[in-house]
C-alpha cells in the first residue's frame, strides 16, 4: 500500500487521494505517516492543499471551554522537527501553545486562531495576539517579542489548509512575507 510519502512523491499527486488514504488511517498511522515526511513532501502537500479550512476543523464548535484539541506536527526545519500544537477555546478565542523538546527555552509560544478575508479559506495562527490568562492547567503566556522567543516566535503569523478531516498543513510568514518554512499538523484524537 502506497503511504503518505508515496503519493506526494508521484508527479500525478491529487489532494483527493491524500485526503481518502489520510482518512482511511487510524491517528497513530496518521501521525507517523505525516512525521516521516520530508522538507520536498510538506511544500508538495502545501501547494497541492486548498484554502477550505474553518476555525471549528481546530476545536469544533460543540467543544467546551477549555478542552483542549492536540495535534501532533513535523516541520520542515533541520532540527526539533516533531512537536505539538494544543488547541483550546478561552475568552471567546481559539487559542493555542507549541509543545516541544525547545518549549523549557523558547517558552511556549503562544497565539490566537482567526481568519482574515485577504487568506480566505485559511486559519491563521496570530502569534502577535497572545491571550492574556492560561486557559486552565496550560502555561502562563509571555510575549513572544522578548527573551528567546523573539527568535522563534516574533512578528510571526502561520497559514493553515485543510488537507483531510485530520490533518492541516502550514505555512509560517514573518511580517508578511514567507519564510519557507512549512509544518504539517495530524490530529492526535
Amino acid at each position: 500500500m502506497a503511504t503518505l510519502a508515496d503519493l506526494l512523491d508521484s508527479s500525478e499527486a491529487k489532494l483527493a487521494a491524500i485526503e481518502a488514504h489520510l482518512d482511511a488511517l487510524d491517528a497513530g498511522a496518521r501521525i507517523a505517516e505525516c512525521r516521516a515526511l520530508g522538507r520536498k513532501q510538506l511544500t508538495r502537500l502545501w501547494e497541492l492543499a486548498a484554502p477550505s479550512l474553518a476555525l471549528d476543523d481546530l476545536v469544533p464548535a460543540a467543544a467546551m471551554e477549555g478542552e483542549k484539541v492536540e495535534f501532533a506536527g513535523k516541520n520542515s526545519l533541520p532540527v526539533f522537527t516533531h512537536f505539538e500544537k494544543h488547541f483550546t477555546r478561552h475568552g471567546g478565542a481559539i487559542v493555542g501553545i507549541n509543545v516541544g523538546a525547545t518549549a523549557f527555552a523558547t517558552g511556549p509560544g503562544y497565539f490566537t486562531c482567526d481568519t482574515t478575508s485577504e487568506r480566505p479559506g485559511e486559519v491563521r495562527f496570530d502569534y502577535t495576539r497572545v491571550p492574556s490568562s492560561a486557559p486552565q492547567g496550560w502555561p502562563v503566556p509571555r510575549s513572544n517579542a522578548s527573551g528567546l522567543s523573539y527568535f522563534v516566535y516574533r512578528d510571526m503569523h502561520d497559514y493553515n489548509r485543510r488537507v483531510s478531516k485530520d490533518v492541516v498543513i502550514g505555512a509560517a510568514t514573518r511580517l508578511g512575507t514567507p519564510i519557507d518554512a512549512y509544518y504539517v499538523l495530524a490530529r492526535k484524537a
